[in-house]
């Protein structure tokens, strides 16, 4: 089955913007949205050889072109793609009051195969990923995906004062920002220390690094002062182009089949699919933790087997209690081994110092004890001349 090369899709396409598809642009939520119906409403404007937008709107005999560009399409791309393609053009067509015989067009799609694409990333797999990442904006960008769970297209939104510094070497990330989809996430200590170091360096190369500065940003020339241009953030068809790249280049997938033209890990999904399996699979994170910081609205409970909507409204969690729980995944979400074995050390001296503190606070409680006993002893004259000598050693073994 063959794989369609995606449109290009520039701004150039909004000069001057014809008023069918500025009526598309205002009755869609997102930009992102936007610029996927644009791309199937471009290839059916391909197929039919309509030369505007405008004159797409107008044209006759649509209901026929429709459905047989849906039996074309249905022989180039995997069934479960086939509405993708079809509800751009759909809302185009109805904001311009074209009505048309929907139902029909729709019994015409294929029924729907098994997804593929569901595994997530071993830490070996991203290990190999990291390995072929030879430039800190790379490097950044696996272990941020990998230790947040972020979906790859929030990334061209953030930005440095979305990072809040925590605890153990911790970052919080705000994705969304103020927008309904709003959350917090968090990256691990390593995912901290390898973006800190990639924001360096494009200080030492003279950008003026402000809260406003993008957080992963396009490339510029390595020698000092060119990075001083204005930051742009690195764009989404360049993200996913880079992504692809290195895991083509890492050679992980290299011996696997497809199935319906997929591979059965997702190029950039499956970093978050690993970041979720891993935090449900902490005994200390709860199923709603885990949700919440991949940024879900729902989740099913596997026990009870329903659907559980987590409520904003009422439930809204701090990044404190947010931590509290993730930090006990950080060994697992760790990519490089020695940073596990690291976490997992300092857990253990953790746990080895809360013992030592419970043990010295049971030694002055039982020292305590003995000096009352022996003090009420002394004055109510109740102890014998001979007991009094080994309470007084007692005691003198506290001191």
């Amino acid at each position: 089955m063959r794989k369609e090369t995606p449109l290009k899709y520039t701004e150039e396409d909004e000069k001057p913007m014809e008023r069918s598809i500025l009526l598309l642009k205002n009755s869609v939520k997102s930009e992102h949205s936007f610029k996927t119906y644009v791309d199937k409403l471009r290839r059916f404007m391909k197929f039919v050889g309509a030369a505007s937008y405008d004159e797409l709107s107008r044209r006759d005999n649509l209901q026929e072109a429709l459905e047989d560009w849906i039996i074309k399409i249905k022989q180039q791309v995997s069934p479960n793609s086939v509405p993708y393609y079809f509800y751009g053009v759909k809302s185009f067509l109805e904001v311009n009051d074209v009505e048309l015989r929907w139902k029909k067009i729709i019994r015409m799609f294929p029924a729907k195969t098994k997804k593929t694409g569901r595994k997530p990333y071993t830490t070996k797999e991203v290990q190999r990923i990291l390995a072929v990442s030879k430039d800190l904006r790379s490097k950044a960008l696996v272990l941020f995906l990998a230790s947040s769970g972020v979906r790859i297209g929030a990334i061209p939104e953030l930005r440095k004062r979305h990072l809040l510094d925590l605890s153990l070497g911790c970052k919080g990330v705000l994705v969304y920002e103020e927008s309904t989809e709003e959350y917090w996430t968090i990256i691990t200590p390593e995912a901290s220390e390898v973006l800190d170091n990639y924001l360096n360096k494009r200080k030492s190369d003279g950008e003026i690094i402000t809260p406003n500065s993008p957080l992963f940003r396009e490339t510029y020339s390595s020698e000092r002062g060119n990075a001083s241009r204005e930051a742009r953030p690195i764009g989404l068809r360049a993200l996913i182009c880079l992504m692809i790249r290195l895991v083509d280049k890492s050679g992980i997938r290299c011996v696997e089949e497809k199935r319906n033209n997929r591979y059965s890990t997702m190029v950039n999904h499956a970093f978050r699919k690993r970041f979720i399996t891993i935090l449900k699979n902490t005994p200390e994170v709860k199923n709603s933790t885990a949700e919440k910081l991949a940024g879900h609205k729902v989740y099913r409970d596997d026990e009870e087997n329903f659907v559980v909507e987590l409520d904003d409204s009422y439930n809204v969690p701090t990044l404190e209690k947010l931590f509290n729980q993730y930090k006990y995944a950080i060994p697992e979400l760790s990519v490089d081994d020695m940073a596990r074995v690291q976490m997992k050390e300092l857990e253990i001296q953790k746990q080895y110092s809360a013992l030592e503190e419970e043990k010295r606070k049971h030694f002055e409680d039982k020292k305590k004890w003995y000096k009352t006993i022996m003090e009420r002893a002394k004055s109510e004259g109740q102890i014998p001349d001979w007991l009094r000598a080994m309470f007084d050693e007692l005691i003198l073994t506290f001191e």
